[in-house]
């Protein structure tokens, strides 16, 4: 793995994914961390920090240590209204993270948002999501089946990759529909999906619909781990 060594880089606060594991003792819960995230991050110079689940009124402590917010992927959201019984939910993620956002703008700390965490921040805003859409979930076929998104200019995605389109993966089946307050779509799929989101409001915020944590060594991976850390080290010298 390449990496950026830097003892004294900005603390980027990365939110798990809970599991059910299998350990020597038998089945228990973790909040697991992917690997492509923490590297992703410490590639750019930061300093990983996962920030585990627990009762929301801790969260503003948790960010209380970092400088900035990964909201990473995972689970759907558990919204009003939705149906069936194959749902990968998680209940008490979904408020540790709503808290966890809460905290960032009250702090006007910079939070990068992965698939789910594009989602979220959308929601947590008054936006909505459409629940369920076709074609844009390659599963393990994410390697080879990527496809061309075009980008607005000027725009935050724009500045990491250095144009206006890139070829990205897709692992999803839940996407932005009504643009939540302060949030501002920046591309799109062919078909019209919002594939990234960006924010002013109460910080820096970047959001994508694709994995960057898959996409180690492109633009599309590397370049927004960079954009955080980097935007992590100008919170902290604050």
């Amino acid at each position: 793995m390449d990496v950026n060594p830097n003892p004294l880089g900005p603390l980027i606060g990365i939110t798990p994914v809970p599991r059910d594991v299998n350990t020597g003792y038998g089945p228990d819960r973790a909040d697991t961390a992917v690997k492509g995230i923490i590297d992703g991050v410490v590639r750019a110079g930061g300093i990983p920090v996962v920030l585990p689940v627990c009762a929301s009124q801790l969260a503003a402590a948790q960010m209380a240590a970092v400088s900035a917010l990964v909201l990473s992927g995972g689970q759907d959201l558990d919204l009003p209204g939705a149906v069936g019984d194959d749902r990968w939910i998680d209940p008490p993620r979904d408020l540790h993270e709503f808290a966890l956002v809460e905290a960032a703008a009250a702090a006007e700390m910079p939070v990068l948002g992965v698939c789910r965490g594009m989602q979220l921040m959308n929601v947590s805003r008054g936006g909505t999501l459409h629940e369920a859409i076709e074609g844009h979930d390659a599963g393990e076929r994410h390697k080879t089946e990527r496809h061309v998104i075009s980008v607005e200019l000027p725009s935050r995605l724009g500045e990491v990759i250095g144009g206006d389109s890139v070829e990205v993966n897709t692992i999803h089946h839940q996407a932005l529909n009504q643009l939540g307050s302060g949030i501002r779509a920046i591309a799109w799929a062919a078909d019209g999906v919002v594939e990234a989101a960006q924010s002013d409001q109460s910080g820096w915020f970047l959001g994508v619909q694709w994995h960057p944590e898959l996409m180690l060594g492109d633009v599309a991976g590397d370049g927004l781990f960079s954009a955080i850390v980097e935007r992590a080290a100008a919170y902290k010298a604050r």
